[in-house]
């Protein structure tokens, strides 16, 4: 009877396993949720998840509670831009690690560190692969570095032979790459590589000397540790700085995790992507389309790596600021969204609600539900047919690790 009177709004099929989130008030029953565990069983098609609401309505203490309860499931987190500072508590608790990082907190990040030797791999091999990740880290930030200007054959070739011939050492950093740009007429005689190399360090003095020295010129003075059950990058010290620097930023850690997590290291974990659509836009402010198609084409292969990205948004609308309506930067952002089998939507603005059910494929009752709930109530659209309208329930204990507070008060 409840089945005709909600179609498609009741729990069908096999109970999801996972870590207690709380009620399914539609079914009447304990809810918990894990993608992994999900995935196997065929009811969701990727292990990443959207999470969407406007501020003050339990967004955030879903993620700290849920990701929590996922770590008593063996499964690591980690936060690789937290903007507000508000996940170091969550890290704490749970026994994980918290690195800052900005100009403020005297701290450098080496793009060019390759992390922990691989153990599957030999000698010959690591040496390998640490130079094909020096050469891709290389042409991304001189891309980031000037809008996705594209790197003329001849500058391909430069930073393909200055490092080659600095791979013999076991640290290689920017500074080490920009004096062999600059004293290029010592080591060719080709003219048309000692142009690009006068190009390129230009570009690559402004992390060396220019407006974003002291961050990334250097060796690293903190690592990010994959054995760790939660793993937090403080971004707060950033806020001000330029697009590039916060672009250059995602670009450590993105490579911090993509190299601790794969291989040897390889492990379940979660991506919690805080601020997504800010940190979606900008990656294109500051680095042009790349670091948006650098997201999408991560994400494609994100289930084979055992990684569930969490993109927490504000609202739908916020992704349409990326470019224009059926433009190849709109169609990247909804294709992301697109790729988050699982869609968990917190109470929205009324204005919000034709945008969020024309993209998340509301029909009219779901829509109502969204209308109509309280703090702490969200939708879940769980793959392609399953719906669940959950209450986080959470001791006085876990509400007080996990709720966010600022200068306006509490804000999750």
């Amino acid at each position: 009877m409840l089945a005709t009177a909600y179609p498609f709004l009741v729990a069908s099929g096999e109970t999801l396993r996972g870590p207690y989130i709380g009620e399914d008030m539609l079914a009447r029953s304990p809810f918990g949720f894990d993608p992994w565990l999900a995935y196997a069983a065929g009811v969701v098609r990727s292990h990443s998840a959207a999470i969407i609401g406007v501020k003050g309505t339990g967004k955030s203490m879903l993620a700290k509670s849920w990701a929590c309860g996922l770590m008593r499931m063996g499964r690591r987190v980690a936060v690789p831009h937290d903007p507000n500072g508000e996940w170091g508590r969550v890290a704490e608790f749970v026994d994980g690690k918290t690195v800052s990082v900005g100009r403020s907190r005297r701290t450098r990040i080496n793009l060019l560190d390759p992390g922990e030797r691989d153990a599957v791999l030999s000698e010959e091999d690591w040496r390998a692969d640490v130079l094909q990740f020096r050469r891709g880290t290389m042409k991304t930030v001189m891309s980031q570095l000037r809008a996705m200007a594209p790197m003329t054959p001849f500058e391909h070739t430069t930073i393909d032979l200055v490092l080659t011939d600095l791979a013999h050492h076991d640290t290689v950093v920017l500074p080490m790459v920009y004096d062999r740009l600059r004293r290029v007429e010592e080591w060719t005689g080709d003219e048309d590589v000692r142009h690009a190399a006068r190009v390129l360090a230009h570009t690559v003095r402004l992390v060396v000397e220019g407006e974003l020295q002291g961050l990334f010129d250097g060796e690293s003075t903190v690592t990010f540790d994959a054995s760790a059950p939660m793993m937090v990058v403080d971004t707060s010290a950033l806020k001000g700085a330029s697009p590039e620097a916060k672009a250059l930023l995602r670009l450590a850690t993105s490579n911090w995790i993509k190299r601790s997590t794969s291989g040897s290291h390889r492990h379940p974990r979660v991506i919690v992507h805080e601020e997504a659509a800010v940190e979606l836009l900008n990656d294109v402010t500051g680095g042009g389309a790349g670091g948006l198609t650098e997201k999408v084409a991560g994400e494609k292969v994100a289930r084979h790596d055992g990684v569930s990205n969490w993109y927490l948004l504000h609202r739908i609308a916020d992704l349409d600021a990326l470019g224009d309506r059926g433009s190849a930067l709109h169609s990247q952002a909804l294709g992301l969204l697109a790729d988050c089998d699982t869609r968990i939507s917190y109470a929205q603005h009324e204005g919000e609600l034709d945008r969020s059910q024309e993209v998340l494929g509301w029909n009219s009752t779901m829509r109502r539900i969204v209308r109509r709930l309280e703090k702490g109530e969200g939708l879940w659209q769980i793959g392609p047919d399953r719906i669940a309208k959950v209450k986080n329930i959470m001791t006085p204990g876990m509400e007080q690790v996990f709720k966010t507070d600022t200068a306006g008060g509490e804000r999750a």
